[in-house]
């Protein structure tokens, strides 16, 4: 049991600014816990929009529920973390606390990004 390696989880991910403009998307690690995976985030988005020490309390965490038409579904501690994890499909949306809207259809860059991938 020692010598086991669970299989890689990755995620389709797209961050978006405040503007509704700029926008990051691809794939991701899932990371062993919430807290890695902020912090993978952080990093890229410090990097892909040359920042330094972004807040990540500016933007919220969420999963598109597939189950749920499409909603999104905010992601607040490790243990829901944990039970995204485990989805066949993993669409995570990463919003500046700026923006309100929280279905899929009423943030434009969100639903284009979404309706490509499927």
């Amino acid at each position: 049991m020692e010598n086991y390696d669970p299989p890689e989880v990755t995620a389709n991910f797209f961050i978006l600014y405040k503007d509704e403009e700029d926008y990051l998307d691809g794939w991701i690690s899932m990371e062993p816990s919430l807290e890695e995976f902020i912090s993978v985030l952080r990093e890229e988005i410090e990097y892909s929009w040359d920042l330094e020490n972004v807040d990540m309390a500016d933007y919220l965490l969420f999963h598109i529920d597939l189950d749920d038409k499409n909603n999104l579904k905010e992601i607040k501690d490790n243990e829901y973390y944990q039970l995204v994890i485990l989805l066949q499909d993993i669409f995570i949306v990463v919003l500046h606390k700026d923006i309100k809207y929280r279905i899929i259809e009423n943030i434009p860059a969100v639903f284009e990004w979404f309706m490509g991938i499927l």
